[in-house]
């Protein structure tokens, strides 16, 4: 291109060649790309009774649309052959394609010693597991010869994207179970009010032994009790049901009384044994009983500490996250996962007192200490566990075993943190107690013992509000009153702080739903549609609590968190968010805009991003700390003496990744925004709430939402 002014050329590439130049090479994926681990470690997994599957092999994606011709593109002539190849690996080859995960389908293979002749079994758009009943168990095939040749000849085949191990699963406190201490004495266990209303939480786990059986709703029966060992779930559903009857308020905010439903999928023998099928058949029975919890007992909440032995992966979304995103929205339900334990000869020395000696710890240590998958699971809430107080560790401090995040190079995980009992010498009090299976008060210590603090307060959340908020709004509501633990708040801690408590330490959902005179917090939950040309934009308008404006200047604290369900395709890796949905808050500025109009400009801040002095981030920064193409995110600035308006708009935009679209249904999202008086004085609530009436804005009471929707 040329300048008018004075004919020289300048530099101005079209998009698509600026996206040609960013490109290195184009070429058929190399076989020697689609694995990267050993045949014998891989024989030596499938010896381990953790191991739930065999390998899990993603293909390349297949379109949807059915061409009336002789096969132009070769797809059906590759999925062929691909079919005689599994054949090819001779008797006791078993093969199933059970989902689809974004655009890739997923296909588990077994190498059994079974005499029956090699089967591939599509199970695509199959909900239900229990329409072809339990195969029976057989014996995995251990030759490394056979695994070999096999591995090989699917490397070689055009048609495979990736050829993935098999997944192993953990409770994810096996081992800090061995090191909790039983107490002598018998607890008094309360039972349920029969007038009473209870929240009620599905515990996805080893089972619940029969002396919480009062509190029992429901019970999935895939397995029989002689099956599961009960240990490990009966102390998850002990906190959820009556927590503070063993633990003080400051470790577990919310009261005594809660409902569980009973989902034991964690089998105390061989996994290949209850699920022949594989990974997929426990997936299907996981599903399963999900959709039996929500149909017959309307449970939306569930708590799941199974986790997979592996790390979250940093460009690369597990089919195990995936798949519980694919469940969570067919079934609106929301998974509170534990965000995992390091292995005991991991796992790091106290939280050091000082935050200097903090930093240099964590800049010797060599280890990621990663959390486990399915933590990084976008439609979940994952947990990282803190220090309980009255315990020779720093109080409300990281655990020495619990997992940081985020694992993938984007976004933020875990999202919240609770306390998880801290890490002791055996026989020694963790600070944290539950029930035993015998009704002992038992010590217990783990991150998925502080997971059910978190799916406690979200099922209180749930029930205090009759169900009125979507998940994307109880997930805000979550988020939003959480507050980073005092010994994360100090200075050069704030990454460290991000990465092991999220968005910080849940509060009581009465300081959820109750407020202060001197603050006030708004929630929206709608949809954000595509519109006629683009997609709209949410403008909610309002003047500034008069009480902090002076001379058209003002004051305060604002803070937002917003939370959306974005599409999602894990076939393109870290970048598996398609459409990216951004909250501001803009004020009226005196002077107009080019076209005359009125203009109005962004004055909060993302909560992460650094301090830039107002120069526009680079994208690596809004990616990194902006939260950009993440659907959690979180804004806040102080005002003193701000502009010369008192009129601001709150505002949710949205941006869509190239090549994709925005969603014809829209995308869900919940949005907080709090104004505050930082100095706790002046009268917020009432003059805010009276500005909305005058407004003629229908401003209700979170608790009384769909009350309110049911007479409208």
């Amino acid at each position: 291109m040329y300048r008018k002014k004075d004919g020289k050329p300048y530099k101005a590439p079209s998009a698509a060649r600026a996206e040609v130049g960013a490109i290195e090479a184009i070429e058929i994926a190399p076989p020697e790309d689609k694995r990267t681990f050993s045949t014998a470690a891989a024989v030596s997994m499938l010896a381990d009774p953790r191991t739930v599957s065999g390998y899990q092999i993603e293909l390349f994606e297949t379109p949807s649309d059915r061409v009336i011709a002789d096969d132009p593109s070769g797809r059906a002539a590759l999925q062929r052959s691909l079919e005689r190849v599994l054949l090819s690996f001779g008797n006791g080859t078993r093969a199933y394609v059970s989902a689809i995960i974004g655009r890739t389908p997923v296909l588990e293979m077994q190498l059994t010693r079974g005499g029956e002749r090699a089967l591939i079994d599509n199970r695509v758009g199959v909900v239900r597991g229990d329409i072809s009943g339990r195969r029976d168990p057989v014996e995995i095939d251990r030759s490394p010869e056979r695994h070999e040749a096999a591995l090989v000849a699917l490397q070689r085949h055009p048609l495979v994207r990736a050829i993935r191990p098999p997944v192993q699963l953990q409770l994810t406190d096996q081992e800090a179970a061995s090191q909790a201490s039983v107490e002598s004495a018998p607890l008094n266990l309360p039972k349920p009010a029969s007038e009473a209303r209870y929240p009620i939480v599905g515990v996805i786990d080893s089972g619940i032994a029969p002396v919480l059986n009062d509190w029992v709703i429901g019970r999935f029966d895939y397995m029989d009790a002689s099956e599961y060992d009960p240990g490990h779930g009966t102390g998850v559903a002990g906190l959820i049901t009556f927590a503070q009857l063993v633990n003080p308020p400051s470790v577990a905010p919310e009261p005594n009384g809660c409902m569980v439903y009973d989902a034991p999928l964690y089998p105390k023998g061989s996994f290949l044994a209850t699920y022949a099928k594989g990974f997929s058949d426990f997936l299907e029975e996981l599903e399963q009983a999900v959709t039996e919890a929500k149909e017959k007992h309307g449970v939306r909440i569930f708590n799941l500490s199974i986790n997979a032995i592996s790390d979250v992966e940093r460009y690369r979304y597990s089919i195990y996250a995936a798949r519980l995103d694919q469940i969570a929205d067919t079934h609106g339900v929301i998974f509170v996962n534990s965000a995992g334990n390091l292995p005991r000869t991991q796992t790091r020395a106290p939280w050091p007192k000082r935050p200097a000696e903090v930093i240099g710890y964590f800049a010797a240590r060599t280890s990621a200490d990663t959390i486990y998958k399915p933590a990084e699971s976008v439609r979940s809430v994952a947990v990282g566990a803190l220090n309980p107080p009255g315990q020779p560790q720093v109080a409300f401090a990281p655990t020495t075993y619990t997992t940081r995040g985020p694992g993938l190079q984007v976004g933020v995980k875990p999202d919240v943190c609770a306390v998880g009992g801290a890490g002791v010498s055996a026989g020694t009090s963790t600070g944290l107690a539950s029930v035993s299976t015998s009704g002992m008060r038992q010590d217990v210590a783990g991150t998925s013992y502080a997971a059910p603090l978190v799916a406690r307060a979200l099922a209180g959340l749930d029930a205090a509000t009759e169900g009125g908020l979507s998940l994307e709004a109880l997930r805000a509501m979550l988020v939003h009153h959480a507050a980073m633990p005092e010994p994360l708040t100090k200075r050069g801690l704030k990454d460290l702080a991000r990465q092991f408590a999220g968005f910080g330490q849940i509060g009581s959902v009465t300081n959820m739903l109750e407020t202060d005179d001197h603050q006030i917090t708004l929630l929206f939950q709608s949809r954000l549609t595509i519109g006629e040309r683009k997609p709209v934009i949410l403008r909610f308008p309002f003047e500034w609590p008069q009480s902090l404006v002076q001379n058209g200047a003002c004051s305060g604290r604002a803070r937002i968190t917003l939370v959306y369900a974005p599409p999602l395709d894990p076939a393109f890796g870290a970048e598996f968010v398609r459409v990216n949905l951004e909250a501001s808050l803009t004020q009226r500025q005196t002077e107009p805009s080019k076209d005359g109009g009125e203009r109005f400009t962004n004055q909060i801040d993302a909560r992460y991003l650094p301090n830039s002095s107002k120069f526009p981030a680079p994208e690596k920064a809004l990616i990194n700390h902006g939260l950009k193409w993440w659907p959690v995110k979180q804004y806040e600035s102080n005002f003193k003496a701000n502009g010369e308006s008192d009129r601001w708009r709150l505002e949710v935009t949205s941006l869509v990744r190239a090549e994709s679209y925005f969603p014809a249904e829209g995308v869900p999202f919940a949005v907080l925004l709090t104004l505050e008086d930082p100095d706790g004085q002046r009268p917020v609530f009432q003059q805010f709430r009276q500005a909305l009436s005058v407004g003629r804005a229908n401003a209700q009471d979170v608790r009384t939402v769909s009350r309110v929707r049911a007479r409208g």
